[in-house]
């Protein structure tokens, strides 16, 4: 599957990994891009099966609420062109076939929505009790993907890191202490901060981002986060990831991969 808005998609991820900033009384996504290009998809494939695609967007409409994306498929005869939009007040995703203007399929992204509030509520409960060690948070997951069959096993360029700060917008930088305790992986770290995007169309560059999210508590009381890699369009991925805390510090206890371009 081609998704030519990825590379974009991952630095809006890895800036924030969440929703943006409230801005006046402009009405913010619950979802972000990956989530909403996910449940796009996911409409247009309930109805055509699966294939190989490129989209435009998705972009999101503060004034109705709606993410809008252009899905296009086929080539030649087969050629389709499909409008998705996604409400985030109902959840319904249409899929419309330019230029016509009705459904011709339906998605729903209320499972979505109800996990993106239950983020933001997680956040929120974060700031007003931040983790703690968050540079030990970020030293656990370089480790952790550091190891066989980890995404830093085998991708060992110049690696700038730092983490979403629980309390505010601002990225926390990977410490000069913490890139001395690294000093056994063999990675050249730097502060996330000094991170230079590689320029547009770049597949792959020669350093890469690493953002890490803000850890969020879970009911059985470890933590949730998610983080990302970033060095080009065809040169990114996405994470998440069950941390613990105790005596002994942060340990990753599971990791998935959720996306890869």
């Amino acid at each position: 599957m081609k998704k030519p808005s990825f590379f974009q998609s991952a630095i809006a991820a890895l800036a924030l990994l969440g929703t943006c900033a409230a801005n006046g009384q402009e009405k913010q996504p619950l979802l972000d891009g990956m989530e909403a290009m996910q449940a796009g998809f996911a409409a247009v494939e309930s109805k055509f099966g699966r294939g190989d695609a490129n989209v435009n967007g998705p972009d999101f409409d503060q004034t109705t609420t709606e993410w809008r994306m252009v899905i296009e498929r086929g080539e030649a005869a087969t050629y389709h062109r499909f409008l998705v939009t996604i409400d985030e007040s109902s959840g319904v995703v249409c899929v419309r076939e330019a230029p016509a203007p009705d459904c011709v399929a339906r998605g729903d992204a209320t499972v979505a929505l109800k996990a993106a509030r239950d983020k933001l509520q997680a956040l929120a409960e974060a700031a007003l009790n931040p983790p703690p060690d968050l540079q030990g948070v970020m030293v656990a997951v370089i480790r952790h993907q550091m190891a066989s069959g980890g995404y830093l096993a085998s991708n060992r360029m110049p690696l700038y890191v730092s983490l979403k700060s629980p309390k505010d917008d601002t990225m926390i930088d990977l410490s000069p202490e913490s890139i001395q305790s690294l000093g056994d992986t063999g990675l050249q770290l730097m502060p996330g901060s000094a991170w230079k995007a590689p320029p547009n169309g770049t597949h792959v560059g020669a350093t890469m981002n690493m953002g890490v999210g803000t850890p969020t508590r879970r009911p059985d009381g470890d933590y949730d986060i998610t983080f990302g890699f970033l060095c080009g369009s065809l040169c990114a991925s996405g994470h998440k990831a069950v941390l613990r805390h105790d005596a002994s510090g942060w340990r990753v206890i599971s990791s998935v991969m959720e996306s890869i371009s």
